[in-house]
């Protein structure tokens, strides 16, 4: 009886089909390939789409993300969301109307700031102000900057202001988020590989960031908690991308001679210049559309490749590289992505690809695509032979 129990056992420990492998297709867990899948492909699905294409899709999830945010609103604070737009509405309306006559009341004032001494360090402490979050107001700084000192003069201030201000604001910002900061390389796997990221190609990608038409004194702050960029590399970035606010003292300058015509320029005169206002604002909303493209392009590269560069090292080694063992910031990063669950996820919205829990069975299901149970019925014969 022994004998042949021994041989029954062997022979079920056999499998059915000797072509057919277990699972090959579906390797375990895959919870986890499932979802770095579906991400790749919606990557790779919107980055090979046309650039009015992205456009519209951009436009139509900004559009969703309005609706649902008013929808949450109650009938008092809706109420004033409309109203605040009737305001807007009407106070462009009137500016275009009453523009000529704005602009000359406020040129003697400018006239009489320029020929103040020192008047420019107001400006130059006006814009260093507005660095810190929450302050608002450094549009209107840049725009006055031209206004009042012309081209070449308001540029200096501006950029003078605006490289010492941003450095102070993002060292203040520092130390104030400082425990904030442990907290996102603690918990967060994107935050971790933007850290990595920072660190290979910290000043390219930094001086794309500040391209991004992103308020300026939030942007201090958040890119303060990036604990890989040091604050030298911020004000070289900010240094490097100063041309830029030519831009807007040009939009300013332009203003100024709007408003020394006294209500006396011609047409052609008056549509050069607010085509030069028009094409100049176009030029840098366009600008940094593009940079804001490119460089969410770069950030999903660079950080995917630190990811697996991470991951490949704990598989072969158990630590992270050692590269990255110099730095504490980017050895607690490291970590942090070397942990075996779900990769970096780059969708700000749910995959239209990705399968959610169902409790419920259909004809169309496949029990087997999961794995057809062949390695637990060999596991359980064998114990039982032993």
């Amino acid at each position: 009886m022994a004998a042949e129990y021994d041989s029954t056992a062997r022979a079920l420990s056999l499998p059915i089909s000797p072509t057919r492998t277990s699972s090959p297709n579906f390797p375990r867990p895959q919870w986890n390939s499932r979802r770095s899948q579906s991400n790749g492909a919606r990557g790779r699905s919107q980055s090979s789409l046309p650039y009015r294409d992205r456009l519209i899709n951009n436009a139509q999830k900004l559009h969703r993300r309005g609706v649902r945010i008013y929808e949450k609103l109650s009938p008092l604070q809706r109420g004033l969301v409309v109203a605040a737009n009737l305001t807007t509405i009407i106070l462009v309306i009137l500016f275009f109307i009453y523009n000529e006559k704005i602009f000359g009341f406020l040129k003697p004032y400018a006239v009489s700031w320029k020929k103040t001494a020192g008047g420019w360090t107001i400006l130059w402490c006006l814009t260093f102000i507005a660095a810190f979050p929450p302050v608002i107001g450094y549009s209107t700084c840049a725009t006055l900057a031209g206004f009042v000192y012309g081209v070449g003069e308001g540029w200096l201030i501006l950029a003078s202001a605006t490289v010492i201000g941003s450095t102070c604001s993002f060292l203040v910002s520092r130390f104030v988020l400082q425990r904030y900061v442990q907290r996102l390389v603690a918990n967060d796997k994107r935050f971790a590989a933007l850290t990595l990221t920072m660190k290979h190609d910290g000043l390219k990608l930094l001086c794309m960031i500040r391209l991004f038409p992103l308020p300026y004194s939030l942007s201090n702050g958040a890119i303060s908690t990036v604990p890989t960029v040091h604050p030298l590399m911020y004000a070289l970035a900010t240094a490097i991308i100063s041309p830029k606010l030519l831009i807007q003292v040009f939009i300013g300058s332009r203003l100024a001679a709007i408003g020394e015509s006294g209500g006396q320029m011609s047409a052609g005169a008056k549509a050069l210049n607010w085509t030069s206002i028009l094409v100049g604002g176009l030029v840098g909303a366009f600008t940094g559309y593009y940079i804001y493209q490119r460089t969410m392009a770069r950030a999903r590269q660079l950080e995917a490749e630190e990811d697996a560069n991470v991951r490949n090292a704990v598989t072969h080694t158990g630590h992270p590289p050692a590269e990255f063992m110099d730095d504490p910031e980017t050895q607690a990063a490291a970590t942090v992505l070397a942990r075996p669950d779900d990769g970096v996820d780059f969708c700000e919205e749910s995959s239209p690809t990705r399968h959610d829990y169902r409790d419920e069975f259909t004809d169309d299901d496949d029990v087997f695509t999961q794995g057809d149970g062949e390695e637990d019925a060999i596991d359980m014969h064998k114990q039982q032979v032993t």
